[in-house]
C-alpha cells in the first residue's frame, strides 16, 4: 500500500488539509516575522535601519541551503523534510518572547545577537522545509486546476489575514509597547503549529531513491543553468526580489514619516489583503485560462504604482490616509497577480515537464533567497547613509525614502523586461491579455462568465451567450468556444451570432470554420456571415471552398463574406460560379460581390441579371452592384433615398443638378439640354413614363468619347431597357443618373490632371 500511486481524487480530496495549512500559516507570517508586526517590533526594541536590514535578510539567506541539501531531501522525502522544519522553526520563532527580558537585562547588543541567532535558526529551518515543499507542491496539486487552487487559496488565506490584521490592530491599540506585540508573537506560533498537523493528510512527498553513481553537484546544475528560459525566469525572480526589499520597511515609513499609529498601520494590511481578495478570483480563472507568463508580467505591471503613489503622495497627515490605502489596494491586487501567474508559470514552464531534476527547485530557492536577503539589506543601508538627506521640491519630498522607493520601481521595470523574455507557457501574449481590460466592456464580459457558469436552462445560456457578444471582449472567448458545442441549436445557433460581434479571435475563426464546413446548413450559413463580419482573413480558404457547395445558400452566403473580407483574389472564382449557377436569387450574392470588387467584366452578366429579375430588393441590389462597379456607389445610395418618397420631384431635381454640372464641363450639346429640360419637365409632373422615354432619347444622343466604355455601355443599356420598361423600373434611371453623375466626376478629373502645372 506504500507504493500505491496518488491519483487525481487523492489529491482533490487533499486540497481542503492544504488551504487549512495556509490559513494558519497565514497567521503566523502576518504575526511573526514576515508582517508589519516584526519591524515595528524591532524598532521598540532600539535598532537601527541597517541592523533591521540585516536581521531581515538573514531568512532569505539562509535559503541558499537549498544548493547543497536538495539530494539528501530527495533520500529523506519533501513531506517528511517539510513537516519536521516546518515545526521547528515555529517553535524557534518562540523565542522571540524572551528579547524584552534580554534587553532590559544586557542591553541592545545583546538583543541584537539574541534575535538575529533565533531569525538565523529560523531561517535555516525554513530554507530545509522550503526544499521539501516545492516539488511536493508540484505533485499534490493538479496542473490543470492549478490557477483555481491558488485563487481559493488566496481567497480564504485573505479572509483570515483580513481578519488577523483587524484583530492585530486592536490588540496593538489596547495593549501599547512591546507587551502587545509579543502577545501578538505568542498567538502566531500556536496557530502556526496547529497548520503544520494538518499537512499530514496530504498524499505525496514520498522518498526517492537515488542512484549509487550520483552526477557530481556542479553538473548537476549545469542543466538548468544552460536552459535559457529557465535563465530568463531566474532573472526575473532575482530583481524581482531586489526591488521589494524596501517592504520591510514600509512600516517605518508610515510611522516615523507620515506619523501614522502603530494600529494603522496594521490596518493598512488588511486593506491590501482586500486588493488580494478582490482579485484573486481573476487571477486564479486567468492563468488557468491564459497562461502564467501575461498574468505574472500584468500583476508585476500594477505593483510599479505602489512606489510611484508613494513617491508623490503628500506627506501632510491630513490626507495621506485616503492616498496610502489606495496604493496598499493596488498592491494587493498587483501582488496577487504577480504570485498566480509565477507560480503556475515555474511548474508548467519554467521546469520542464517531466523534470527530475531537483536543481530546478534549488536554483530557484536559492536565488529567490539571495536577492530577497540582498533587498532588505541593501533598502536599509540606503536609509541609514541618507538619513540626513532631507529636500522639499514642488511639493516633493526627496530624503532618502523617496530613493529608495525610485530606485525599487527601476529594478522592477528591469524585472518586467527579463519576464517578458520569457517564452510563452499559453496561446495569448501579455500585450494581448493587457488589452482584455480595456477591450469592449470587461465587466460585462466577467458578469457573462459567472452567469453562463450558473445558467439553468436553455433560455437562460441563450441569453447569457447573446450577452457574451455584447461584451466585445477576448475575455469571452473560450465560454463563447463551449456555447459553440452545445447541446442546443438554438445556443450553437446564437453563439454564432454572438462569436460575430467579437474582435478577431483565432480559436473563434477555427471553431467557425469548422461549423462552416459541416454538413449542418443552417448553422453553416450563419457561420459563414460571422466570418465575414469578423474580419479575420484566415477564413478565406475555407469560404472559397463553399462557392461550390451543394447548399446553395452556402454558396451565396460564401461569396458574400469573401466581398466583406476583400478577397480580391476570388474574383475569377466568383465569375465562374456565378456562371455555372441555375438560380438568379443565389446569383444576385454573387453580383454584389462582385461589385464590391468592381469587377468591369461582370458588367454584361449583371445588366442581364438585373433584366431578368421580377423582385424589386433584388433588382435594387444588383443596380447597386452596377453602380459600384462604375464608382458611383454613394451617388445611387443618395438618389435612392431622395427619391423613396417622391421620385418625380427628387428625379427632376436630380436632372438639373446634371445638366447644370455638363454645362460647366462644355461637353453638352443643345439638344441634349433640351432633352434634360424635357426629362425634368415630366418628372416634375410624376409622368414618369413620358420621362423614361425622354431619358431614353437622351442617352441615345450622348456622344461615347467622354464617358469612358465602362460608363458609356451602361448608359446605352439604360436606355434600352427604358424604352422597354419605361417608368415601371426605377432602377434604371436611377443608374442613368448614377453613370451621369459618375461620368461627370470622372471627366473632372481627367481635365485636373491636364492641366496640372508640371
Amino acid at each position: 500500500m506504500k507504493n500505491k500511486p496518488i491519483t487525481t481524487i487523492d489529491k482533490l480530496r487533499a486540497i481542503p488539509w492544504v488551504y487549512g495549512f495556509s490559513a494558519g500559516n497565514m497567521v503566523f507570517c502576518l504575526l511573526t516575522v514576515f508582517g508589519p508586526i516584526f519591524p515595528l517590533y524591532l524598532t521598540g526594541l532600539g535598532m537601527p535601519y541597517t541592523k533591521i536590514g540585516f536581521i531581515v535578510s538573514l531568512i532569505p539567506f539562509c535559503g541558499l541551503v537549498s544548493l547543497v541539501l536538495s539530494r539528501w531531501v530527495t533520500r529523506v522525502g519533501p513531506k517528511r523534510i517539510f513537516i519536521t522544519f516546518y515545526s521547528v522553526r515555529k517553535l524557534v520563532v518562540g523565542l522571540l518572547l524572551i528579547s524584552p527580558w534580554i534587553m532590559a537585562r544586557f542591553g541592545s547588543t545583546a538583543v541584537f545577537y539574541w534575535v538575529a541567532g533565533i531569525i538565523v535558526l529560523f531561517a535555516l529551518c525554513r530554507g530545509i522545509a522550503e526544499i521539501g515543499y516545492l516539488p511536493w507542491a508540484q505533485e499534490f496539486v493538479p496542473n490543470r486546476i492549478r490557477g483555481k487552487v491558488d485563487a481559493i487559496n488566496s481567497l480564504i488565506s485573505g479572509v483570515v489575514a483580513l481578519l488577523v490584521a483587524l484583530g492585530a490592530s486592536w490588540i496593538v491599540k489596547q495593549v501599547t509597547g512591546l507587551t502587545g506585540y509579543s502577545l501578538l508573537i505568542g498567538v502566531g506560533v500556536l496557530v502556526g503549529l496547529i497548520s503544520v498537523v494538518l499537512m499530514g493528510f496530504v498524499p505525496g512527498g514520498r522518498p526517492m531513491p537515488v542512484e549509487q553513481k550520483e552526477t557530481p553537484f556542479w553538473e548537476e546544475m549545469l542543466g538548468p543553468i544552460r536552459d535559457r528560459n529557465f535563465q530568463y525566469y531566474l532573472g526575473g525572480v532575482a530583481l524581482f526580489s531586489l526591488g521589494i526589499g524596501f517592504f520591510s520597511f514600509l512600516p517605518i515609513f508610515l510611522k516615523n514619516q507620515i506619523g501614522l499609529g502603530s494600529d494603522k498601520i496594521l490596518l493598512l494590511d488588511a486593506v491590501m489583503r482586500i486588493g488580494i481578495l478582490s482579485s484573486s478570483f481573476l487571477w486564479g480563472w486567468s492563468v488557468d485560462r491564459f497562461g502564467g507568463k501575461p498574468v505574472q508580467i500584468s500583476g508585476l505591471i500594477i505593483m510599479l504604482l505602489f512606489p510611484l503613489i508613494l513617491i508623490f503622495m503628500p506627506r501632510e497627515q491630513g490626507g495621506v490616509l485616503a492616498w496610502v490605502m489606495t496604493a496598499y489596494v493596488i498592491l494587493g491586487v498587483g501582488l496577487q497577480g504577480y504570485m498566480a501567474g509565477a507560480n503556475r508559470y515555474f511548474f508548467i514552464r519554467a521546469v520542464p515537464p517531466g523534470n527530475r531534476n531537483q536543481s530546478y527547485y534549488s536554483l530557484n530557492y536559492a536565488c529567490l533567497s539571495l536577492f530577497s536577503a540582498l533587498g532588505p539589506l541593501g533598502a536599509g543601508c540606503l536609509l541609514d547613509m541618507g538619513r540626513f538627506l532631507q529636500i522639499h521640491h514642488w511639493g516633493i519630498v526627496v530624503d532618502a525614502f523617496m530613493i529608495l522607493f525610485a530606485s525599487s520601481t527601476a529594478v522592477l521595470i528591469a524585472s518586467a523586461w527579463m519576464f517578458h523574455r520569457m517564452g510563452n507557457d499559453g496561446v495569448v501574449r501579455t500585450g494581448e491579455f493587457l488589452s482584455m481590460f480595456i477591450q469592449g466592456n470587461p465587466l460585462l464580459a466577467f458578469e457573462s462568465m459567472v452567469r453562463y457558469r450558473l445558467a439553468r436552462d436553455e433560455g437562460h445560456r441563450i441569453s447569457v451567450t447573446e450577452q457574451m457578444g455584447q461584451t466585445k471582449n477576448a475575455l469571452s472567448a473560450d465560454d463563447l468556444l463551449e456555447a459553440l458545442s452545445d447541446p442546443s441549436f438554438n445556443v450553437r445557433y446564437e453563439a454564432i451570432v454572438s462569436a460575430a460581434h467579437m474582435p478577431p479571435h483565432s480559436k473563434l475563426t477555427e471553431a467557425l470554420i469548422h461549423i462552416l464546413r459541416r454538413k449542418e446548413p443552417d448553422l453553416s450559413v450563419v457561420a459563414g456571415w460571422a466570418l465575414g463580419r469578423i474580419g479575420d482573413r484566415r477564413a478565406v480558404p475555407a469560404l472559397r471552398e463553399m462557392l461550390v457547395s451543394e447548399y446553395a445558400l452556402l454558396r451565396s452566403r460564401s461569396a458574400r463574406s469573401l466581398a466583406n473580407l476583400g478577397d480580391t483574389e476570388s474574383v475569377p472564382l466568383l465569375l465562374k460560379a456565378f456562371k455555372n449557377e441555375l438560380h438568379d436569387g443565389i446569383r444576385v450574392a454573387y453580383a454584389s460581390a462582385l461589385g464590391v470588387f468592381k469587377a468591369e467584366a461582370a458588367l454584361d452578366d449583371l445588366i442581364g441579371l438585373l433584366h431578368r429579375l421580377t423582385e424589386e430588393p433584388l433588382r435594387n441590389e444588383v443596380a447597386l452592384a452596377l453602380a459600384r462597379i462604375i464608382g458611383g456607389e454613394h451617388h445611387y445610395i443618395r438618389l435612392w433615398r431622395a427619391t423613396r418618397s417622391d421620385f418625380g420631384t427628387a428625379g427632376a431635381q436630380t436632372i438639373m443638378d446634371l445638366k447644370e454640372k455638363m454645362f460647366k464641363q462644355d461637353f453638352a450639346t443643345s439638344p441634349v439640354m433640351a432633352l434634360m429640360d424635357d426629362c425634368a419637365q415630366h418628372l416634375g409632373g410624376q409622368d414618369l413614363d413620358l420621362a423614361a422615354l425622354a431619358m431614353c432619347r437622351l442617352l441615345d444622343d450622348l456622344a461615347p468619347e467622354p464617358w469612358g466604355m465602362t460608363i458609356h455601355k451602361l448608359l446605352r443599356e439604360c436606355a434600352r431597357y427604358l424604352l422597354e420598361f419605361k417608368g415601371e423600373r426605377a432602377e434604371y434611371m436611377l443608374l442613368a443618373f448614377t453613370a451621369l453623375e459618375a461620368g461627370i466626376v470622372a471627366i473632372r478629373r481627367r481635365k485636373s490632371i491636364r492641366v496640372e502645372p508640371r
